[in-house]
């Protein structure tokens, strides 16, 4: 490949358009990202371009762009792998102890929605699964002190302890799938 620089751009031309589906093949089967691909095809052709002279077989042009693809394509994936991202929200609040305050708020409302949420369901149980779990997490009585007070087995009040958890559990979950619902009719 030898005369001048337009010989030579005219030449390459016909070797871009001929190779590049191989080539951009060669880069997707390392990288499986069509973008990436094609950087990976530009940066192929730059560098043929630029080193066109070392070739000595023409009849091997597929092959060694095939490979420059492939070697090429291997550190754009090492780059990436590399790259070190900033997260988005360190991006947009840079000042973490500014947001603090609003965090707090909005975590402290959650736990009230959670404890009114409770309270609706603890009401819906029998009398008995009530007065076990209100014993235990309202007044912060042990398993043992329960089961002494109410006149009943150890065993019994981590029975009902357990069984009112999972009733409870069972309907907050339902009220979760129903509100939902809700807001997907809303939306």
């Amino acid at each position: 490949m030898e005369g001048s620089v337009l010989e030579k751009c005219n030449e390459f031309s016909t070797i871009y358009e001929t190779y590049y589906q191989r080539v951009y093949h060669a880069a997707w089967k390392i990288t499986r990202d069509n973008y990436l691909a094609e950087d990976v095809v530009q940066e192929t052709f730059i560098k043929a371009y630029n080193n066109i002279d070392r070739l000595t077989d023409d009849s091997k042009i597929g092959a060694w762009l095939s490979t420059i693809a492939s070697r090429t394509a291997i550190d754009v994936l090492r780059k990436e792998k590399r790259a070190s991202f900033i997260p988005i929200d360190e991006v947009l609040f840079t000042n973490y102890e500014s947001l603090k305050p609003l965090l707090l708020v909005d975590k402290e409302l959650e736990t009230i929605w959670s404890k009114e949420d409770i309270k609706q369901q603890i009401v819906l149980l029998s009398p008995k699964l009530q007065k076990v779990l209100l014993l235990k997490y309202q007044e912060d009585i042990k398993d043992e002190d329960i089961a002494e007070k109410l006149n009943i087995t150890l065993s019994a009040v981590k029975t009902r302890i357990f069984r009112a958890r999972k009733i409870m559990k069972q309907q907050l979950k339902g009220k979760e799938v129903k509100e939902t619902k809700e807001l997907e009719v809303i939306a």
